[in-house]
């Protein structure tokens, strides 16, 4: 036990009445991983986890009915000396990454128009933690327990063998938790002491721990004055403290959700101590007496009226009822018993201001039947220190309730805001939007190292919108590359906005053709070039015999001995010693040994190769798909020069409508083997489709299933149709969520799914003008754009661009006019 007051002037402090000592790290071998432990001053133990409970609106009954059993049990076999701290605190997001490697201002500037949005303190996200505090047997209570039990051998309890036992039980409720697939991790002891920091302080910021042990009373830990009083402050803050007094039997997982949607700070914090199966039964029997003491006794039946009588009795016999049922439920270890108390802390330097959110913190309870739930005021300091951790003695209400009650009425289930980072990138997450609750959801397409994505919802739901500003927020990984490949030239304006290459595939403007043999003196590219050149004989349901590849091999074999610019389709026709081959590969060819042009010649018969394969480029496919025979091998050269220019750098390939590829079977079989090979070189496929009827018919659908972890649903009215329902649940999702789906907004939101989590998103460009001009595009917006490069060339494009939208770049001055008059 510290003691740390026996010098001290008489003046009391903040630091004097707190109960933390120092912060150690402890693990019991080399091989456990250290946990940051809180010593007491009283000599207790404490350690804190962050957690993420499940989100409700996508959480199916089923879910919730098993965590709601596997933690009562967990929290049920707890002993008594324990106490589980409970906290969710709802901080504004005022935090936008800078390390953005942005290459051209209008990508950039869509970035800047999301920072100034997301940073000025207009969402809301919370954080939960859960610190298991114990207090270890004082060595007379150890000494009783010897003398009690029969052959107890006697030892000294020390230190070491006190944390060894803390670390061991927590280390048990906390794979209770983790095996529930609830996001948690340990705070490390920097994390630990910004964490507690946080719960008595105004100026909630990180802290380090100093590399010498220090005890926390020695640190600048405490650097906000309290003021107490019924109206106490921290600092400049005032502080109100909302305590609901009584709590009804019939709740819900997450019962407390509302509180989740609050658009201001505030903590929530819920105090559950436990107590062993023996204690639970003492206080339960005492509960007993107390209401068999309150039957009538024989001299009121004398003095009262019988239909009073009879009615209290009633009243009574109910309660006792319960009780033995509860007695009868902790016998047969199916439910446990522990006090509870719970309170919201809510501070702001406006005293009409935190009394306004006082109220409304209030109302959410009443809502919930609780009347009885008061705003503190003579009880408003103990009961803000109640709210800290260690601080067992304070706001000492504590009614007795169910383990399921308290599994229910914890900070558990959450609104989820999606990773800051991208791990796996070394980035920040690729696109900030928004979700209910006034809560920013930070959108990632990697989970792990996969990037592979599914974007799919009927027409007119606004996919070509989402998909423009994936590709966009792309650009801030450095050295990023972004390939599309469009359908009606939806990304066309922002293409180029930002400088990248636009090629209309089939189109007779001939600004796109290849010379696909042009390096076959390389023996890999000789042997890829035999395979292109068999696959579109394949196409042409050609039987491909040894025979035939030998002639094609020993043609491509005369033509790698050629010059360069000899390499070309008719070259290597001019070789083939079999007619029925020549007449064959005669549509790739300018012209035949008749003098016939081929129908494809001028994309693929080339001398020279233009298709430049830089840090943005599109294909627009439109008038391709309208030629069934070149799709394939346009695609598959198109592809492999693709896979050629990867060289590790991030890369998102986008195939907008990719019922093409999947129609495709020689385009099917190669993106088995893509998927993988993409990965490898650190690049993205996203599948993008109006139908998910063209992927479930489509072979590849196993091949989806399995790399596509991250997959976005866009809007459907008729998702919970019979046949469409069924095509939803093949993809994994659960009846409340295709509920969502068909509830949301079309051209508006979103629904995320992927094994990290799931959530309805928006992507709030209606507070963001200068994007919506460059990713919202239909085909008047495109015949003005074609006009303008007509009259002013690319070079002016954007000038002319802005001025033709009337919106400005968006700049710091611009800050508030971006974020003024949002409402929620």
């Amino acid at each position: 036990m510290y003691r740390l007051d026996l010098f001290k002037r008489n003046k009391k402090c903040l630091k004097d009445v707190m109960p933390f000592a120092r912060i150690i790290e402890f693990s019991p071998s080399a091989g456990n991983p250290k946990l940051a432990v809180t010593i007491g001053k009283d000599g207790s133990f404490m350690t804190t986890w962050r957690y993420r409970g499940p989100d409700l609106d996508s959480a199916v009954t089923e879910e919730m009915a098993i965590i709601t059993r596997i933690l009562q049990e967990a929290i049920g076999s707890v002993k008594t000396g324990w106490v589980m701290h409970f906290e969710a605190q709802r901080t504004p997001s005022t935090s936008y990454p800078e390390d953005n490697y942005f290459p051209d201002p209008i990508t950039k500037g869509i970035d800047m128009e999301r920072k100034y949005l997301f940073a000025g303190g207009n969402y809301f996200e919370s954080t939960f933690y859960n610190t298991l505090y114990w207090m270890p047997p004082k060595d007379s209570q150890e000494r009783i327990r010897e003398m009690m039990v029969e052959g107890r051998e006697h030892r000294d309890v020390d230190a070491e063998d006190s944390l060894n036992f803390f670390y061991e039980a927590v280390m048990k409720i906390y794979q209770i938790f983790k095996s529930l697939r609830i996001p948690t991790e340990f705070l490390d002891k920097h994390e630990t002491l910004t964490y507690l920091h946080s719960t008595i302080s105004a100026d909630n910021r990180k802290l380090t721990m100093p590399e010498k042990p220090m005890l926390l009373d020695q640190m600048m830990f405490y650097d906000t004055p309290l003021y107490g009083g019924i109206e106490p402050r921290l600092g400049r803050k005032h502080i109100r403290v909302i305590t609901p007094i009584d709590f009804g039997t019939d709740t819900a997982f997450g019962y407390f959700d509302a509180l989740n949607q609050m658009n201001f700070p505030y903590r929530w914090t819920t105090r559950c101590v436990c107590m062993s199966k023996s204690d639970v039964l003492e206080e339960l029997e005492s509960i007993k007496r107390k209401w068999k003491g309150k039957l009538q006794s024989i001299l009121s039946l004398l003095t009262h009226r019988q239909n009073n009588v009879e009615n209290n009795n009633e009243t009574v016999e109910a309660k006792l009822q319960d009780v033995k049922d509860a007695i009868n439920a902790v016998e047969a270890d199916t439910i446990s018993y522990v006090y509870y108390t719970t309170s919201v802390v809510v501070m702001d330097e406006d005293r009409e201001v935190v009394e306004e959110r006082a109220k409304t913190v209030r109302q959410v309870f009443v809502n919930l039947g609780m009347k009885q739930t008061v705003i503190e005021d003579v009880n408003a300091l103990d009961a803000w220190f109640g709210s800290i951790p260690g601080m067992l003695s304070h706001n000492v209400r504590r009614p007795l309730i169910s383990t399921g009650n308290m599994v229910h009425m914890m900070p558990l289930s959450d609104i989820w805001a999606g990773h800051a980072r991208n791990k796996h990138l070394g980035g920040p997450a690729l696109l900030y939007t928004q979700t209910t609750g006034n809560t920013p959801f930070r959108l990632n397409l990697h989970v792990g190292d996969v990037g592979h994505s599914l974007v799919v919802g009927p027409t007119g739901a606004g996919k070509s919108v989402l998909l423009n500003c994936l590709e966009a927020s792309f650009r801030k990984y450095k050295d990023s590359q972004v390939i599309i490949f469009d359908k009606g030239s939806s990304s066309k304006v922002l293409t180029t906005g930002v400088g990248g290459k636009f090629y209309d595939l089939g189109s007779e403007s001939g600004e796109l053709s290849f010379q696909p043999l042009a390096h076959i003196d390389d023996d890999n590219e000789r042997q890829w070039a035999q395979e292109w050149l068999c696959d579109f004989l394949r196409q042409e349901n050609m039987e491909i015999t040894p025979e035939i590849k030998g002639i094609i091999r020993d043609a491509l074999g005369a033509l790698s001995g050629m010059a360069q610019e000899f390499r070309t389709i008719s070259g290597f026709v001019g070789y083939l010693q079999d007619f029925k081959l020549k007449e064959a590969f005669s549509p790739l060819a300018l012209a035949d040994s008749k003098g016939n042009q081929g129908e494809y010649g001028a994309i693929f018969d080339s001398d020279t190769d233009n298709l430049e394969i830089g840090s943005w480029q599109t294909f627009e496919m439109e008038k391709l798909m309208g030629s069934k025979m070149i799709v394939g091998p346009a695609l598959m050269y198109i592809f492999h020069r693709i896979e050629q220019s990867l060289t590790g750098a991030p890369t998102l390939i986008v195939l907008d409508e990719c019922w093409v590829f999947f129609d495709n079977p020689m385009f099917a079989e190669k993106i088995r083997e893509w998927l993988k090979v993409l990965r490898k070189y650190n690049a993205s496929v996203v599948f993008a489709t109006q139908s998910l009827v063209d992927i479930t018919k489509s072979p590849l659908l196993d091949t989806i299933l399995t790399n596509c972890h991250s997959r976005i649903f866009l809007p459907n009215t008729h998702a919970l149709e019979e046949g469409q329902k069924k095509t939803y649940e093949t993809f994994g999702l659960n009846q409340r969520q295709i509920e969502i789906i068909a509830a949301a907004t079309p051209k508006r939101q979103y629904y995320y799914d992927s094994p990290e989590g799931s959530r309805l998103f928006d992507l709030a460009l209606e507070y963001c003008p200068f994007t919506l001009s460059y990713v919202a595009v239909d085909k008047k917006a495109l015949n003005r754009m074609n006009e303008i490069l007509t009259e002013y060339g690319r070079e002016e494009f954007n000038h002319r661009w802005l001025l033709e939208n009337r919106v400005d770049y968006p700049e710091e001055k611009s800050r508030e006019d971006i974020i003024y008059g949002i409402e929620f």
